[in-house]
């Protein structure tokens, strides 16, 4: 098999995964670099692969076929613009951008120029997320009607000694619940409003650390998600699904979904139902079922779709106009914590 060559802009936390998994695989092959931060060349000699200081250098030089973009979140807008006016197709990590009005440039950008985009909402390739998905389309807890999920951990305090983390836009409504955001809209539907409240109390930030957020989806069904970086807890999808080697494993859940037939929890995957043939009400007891799924590696089956992508053998999971809708979604809970009104998305 002749390997796929892929290309790395960034070599901060992820962009170092994205690095080691490259470097692990058969199918694809880590050619080049860019990352002006002077530990960049050292990590270069790592990988073996030559790292240029601009990202435009990188270009020039060619032997590309794909590149990842895990710059800093302002700079991802004008890098991916960069690859797609040269043709090559990308996987940006998420945020798309840090306002609609660049994603919109983005997403058009890609279609005038038939490039593919693959936005790195990894979750997406969740054997457990494809289970919850699969569990809750076939009908199994009847009509959806609501979502409770919670995403805290606390944060460790060098966290943010890196200043734009200090900063709006550093926080974690944009860097974690963003991934929340885009799982909720692939399980339950379009996002149609938002309301908010947010608090910088606990950190004494600039920006946000607890959020309390009511997303209304197209389907009339309601989810509330608990934020907080500040907030040591067993739930969250990182703590919870055991996906990530980063974060000690609870065997707990961070999501709850309530149907108008029965419940389901995720990523325990229990099934709630109510015995065959009797109608569900509250003096009634319901039975547990277990989807037994394991957690897999959805960040290596990313980049492998992503190969598949640019051989033109797949369509991509989460275009750019899917990760500029989730962005947009993300930004309504800032413009609604910041109004006190209920905000609408931002059309894509």
């Amino acid at each position: 098999m002749v390997k796929t060559r892929l290309a790395l802009a960034g070599l901060g936390t992820i962009g170092r995964k994205h690095a080691d998994i490259i470097s692990a695989s058969e199918s694809v092959d880590l050619a080049a670099i860019a990352d002006p931060a002077s530990e960049a060349t050292k990590l270069g000699n790592h990988y073996g692969v030559a790292v240029e200081a601009d990202l435009h250098v990188m270009l020039e030089r060619g032997g590309i076929d794909g590149v990842i973009i895990a710059t800093p979140s302002d700079q991802h807008a004008q890098h991916c613009i960069d690859c797609i006016e040269r043709g090559i197709p990308i996987l940006v990590e998420k945020p798309f951008a840090t306002n609609v009005i660049d994603a919109r440039k983005v997403v058009e950008a890609g279609y005038k120029k038939g490039t593919p985009i693959l936005t790195g909402h990894y979750r997406r390739f969740s054997p457990q997320i494809e289970v919850a998905r699969e569990t809750l389309n076939s009908g199994a807890i009847g009509d959806l009607i609501g979502v409770s999920s919670i995403w805290a951990m606390r944060k460790h305090d060098a966290y943010y000694d890196v200043p734009w983390r200090t900063m709006p836009g550093g926080g974690p409504i944009l860097t974690n619940l963003i991934h929340d955001i885009d799982c909720l809209r692939w399980l339950c539907g379009e996002i149609v409003s938002v309301s908010a409240l947010v608090s910088s109390k606990f950190r004494g930030h600039p920006v946000e650390d607890t959020a309390t957020i009511t997303l209304e989806f197209g389907s009339g069904a309601l989810a509330s998600i608990f934020l907080s970086d500040a907030a040591p807890s067993p739930w969250a999808y990182e703590a919870t699904t055991g996906e990530n080697s980063d974060f000690f494993h609870m065997d707990e859940c961070c999501y709850r979904f309530m149907g108008t037939r029965g419940a389901f929890d995720f990523p325990l995957m229990r099934l709630w139902k109510a015995p065959e043939g009797i109608e569900p009400a509250w003096q009634m007891p319901m039975t547990k079922s277990h989807i037994p799924t394991g957690p897999g590696t959805p960040l290596v089956a990313q980049i492998e779709h992503f190969r598949r992508v640019i051989q033109g053998e797949e369509m991509p999971r989460c275009d750019g106009a899917e990760g500029a809708r989730t962005l947009a979604a993300a930004l309504a809970v800032v413009e609604a914590s910041s109004t006190g009104n209920r905000a609408v998305p931002e059309a894509i």
